[in-house]
């Protein structure tokens, strides 16, 4: 075998190569957390702020996960002061099974989300809701069957 076929096998291999790598590139799908994700990070000092507040709570916003199901509970001091907002699962890898679920606990201060629309996997849960004129923000991890 002489140096010039030698070179042309080398340099179609590295062509075969550059190529195949092109198209497997072209087929991920690269998505943002959120479609306004730049006009969110010019408000992130409110969520900062909206999270300082909750940390802040003298009883924290507790959840747990039953099965598929997710059990929020808020502090009575915030229930009787009316909450208004809402909760977003942010599903990382598929931005098709993100769901956002509207605030409404019961007198207790309990909500029980169904988890029939999820599909098992993990979930960045984000809970932003107003309680007597102040902003609150919670974000978790999740695990769902």
């Amino acid at each position: 075998m002489n140096w010039g076929l030698r070179i042309t096998i080398i340099y179609l291999g590295f062509v075969a190569l550059i190529l195949t790598l092109v198209f497997t590139c072209y087929g991920q799908t690269v998505e943002l957390e959120s479609k306004d994700y730049y006009a969110k990070e010019l408000k992130f000092q409110d969520q900062i702020n909206a999270a300082n507040n909750a940390n802040a709570l003298t009883t924290p916003i507790a959840h747990e996960v039953k099965g598929k199901n997710v059990e929020l509970v808020f502090p009575k001091e915030l229930i009787t002061a009316g909450i208004h907002g809402n909760v977003n699962f942010l599903r990382p890898s598929d931005s098709t099974k993100d769901r956002n679920v509207v605030i409404k606990p019961d007198a207790e201060g309990k909500q029980t989300i169904a988890g029939d629309g999820f599909t098992k996997g993990l979930y960045k849960m984000q809970i932003s809701f107003t309680s007597a004129g102040k902003d609150y923000y919670r974000e978790e991890l999740i695990f769902l069957n």
